[in-house]
């Protein structure tokens, strides 16, 4: 038994609260001698692994993101300038470093407050400053869902902690959001206290992404989708750059698919058929160029005069779930927008929301009858009004919300 197994066995009495110990996941490390080539071998032997330690004595001192290594090493002749030099070339050079006997609830903070980076890359954990293993977010997430199990103040309790982390990792694309297009507005209201919609912005010097998504369910089990989509889109970001949004649907489809053992599941063995809907868009304000890609979403715009709201449809095809083949690419959509066209994004929480004296859904067209009614208002007034529109909805009948609720608006 190594002094790492003989350590945590140590940790584990029969009575005590949960701990960092818990999520701990012995894996392979680097040391500050060892060269990227080695680096690349690791990865090699060991495919499910996500971050890779590197350590100084016994002390952790960083931690090499797989996808990025090996998007960085895959670059022309970054083999041959950086195979033989030190790993450190690559490594996240402040990483989350906890202590193996840090509570649960205080780890959660810690994450939290780390940001994306500490959910999507896991954490390093020690003892008495020694390097004994990593533990990852969606462990995390898993571990404080259990403990509140037991009884329902507690399971409350731990959905507002969830909420928490779901909220802390849309916060910074709300923020790009604000730099980039201020007049924007969106709404996004969980069904729960959590939920299974997501939206993500992003910024490069000459335009910015977004992500309106609609996951399998609602409540912990959608934040929990959310969580795997979101990183999922975030490390294509970081791979392939924000300017193709049919590829980026693509990488997505193939990592959730990868993460939930939709692909090559024994026989006889259950399957998720889990995934998510999204409505991704590129735009260059400069030209007025946006490029749309939909999975089971579309995108709604007012040109200025037009005397109807335009459709994009997005594709029949949702992003992951065992129908959608693993290779399966979705198309681009390019458009020329004129300054002063509106556009509308939304999941299926507003669409399908029954209601109305004949207890039927909403629909598009009577969101496209709206949006034309409100096309002169600003984007905050525009969503105030869909959001009164469809709470006059769900009265007729006292229906209740039966989804998740996202919606994006914006001007040219």
């Amino acid at each position: 038994m190594s002094a790492n197994s003989e350590y945590l066995s140590s940790f584990r009495p029969r009575f005590r609260q949960p701990s960092a110990a818990d999520l701990c996941n012995m894996v392979p490390c680097m040391t500050t001698d060892q060269t990227n080539e080695q680096v690349m071998e690791v990865f090699g032997q060991h495919r499910d692994l996500v971050s890779l330690p590197v350590v100084e004595g016994q002390q952790p001192i960083g931690l090499i993101n797989r996808n990025i290594f090996l998007s960085q090493m895959s670059k022309p002749f970054r083999m041959e300038l950086y195979g033989r030099k030190s790993c450190i070339a690559f490594m996240d050079k402040e990483p989350l470093i906890v202590d193996a006997a840090l509570d649960i609830e205080a780890l959660t903070f810690k994450t939290v407050e780390c940001g994306e980076k500490a959910l999507s890359d896991g954490f390093i954990i020690t003892h008495e400053g020694a390097f004994i293993g990593v533990g990852n977010g969606l462990q995390l997430m898993r571990v404080v869902a259990d403990m509140q199990a037991s009884r329902n103040r507690q399971v409350m309790h731990s959905i507002e902690y969830a909420s928490v982390i779901q909220q802390s990792t849309l916060r910074s694309s709300l923020e790009a959001l604000a730099r980039v297009c201020p007049g924007a507005h969106l709404v996004w209201e969980p069904r729960d206290v959590v939920g299974g919609d997501f939206y993500q912005f992003s910024t490069e010097p000459d335009g910015w992404f977004a992500t309106v998504a609609d996951c399998t369910g609602h409540g912990v089990p959608g934040a929990f989708m959310t969580l795997i989509a979101s990183t999922s889109l975030n490390q294509a970001i970081k791979q392939h750059g924000a300017r193709d949004p049919a590829q980026l649907l693509g990488s997505v489809n193939r990592s959730i698919k990868q993460m939930l053992g939709q692909q090559d599941a024994q026989e006889g063995t259950e399957r998720s058929n889990d995934g998510m809907d999204a409505a991704c868009f590129w735009f260059e304000p400069a030209q007025g160029r946006l490029v749309f890609a939909g999975a089971r979403l579309s995108l709604f715009l007012v040109r200025p005069g037009a005397d109807a709201v335009e459709i994009i449809e997005g594709q029949r095809k949702g992003v992951g779930y065992v129908d959608s083949d693993f290779d399966f690419a979705w198309n681009n959509q390019e458009l020329i927008l004129p300054p002063g066209t509106l556009l509308f994004v939304s999941t299926d929480g507003l669409i399908d929301q029954v209601g109305g004296p004949r207890a039927i859904a909403l629909g598009k067209r009577r969101v496209r009858e709206l949006l034309f009614e409100q096309r002169e208002r600003t984007p905050a007034e525009i969503n105030r009004a869909v959001l009164d529109a469809l709470e006059q909805w769900q009265g007729q009948g006292d229906h209740h919300r039966r989804d998740d609720l996202t919606f994006f608006c914006f001007r040219t």
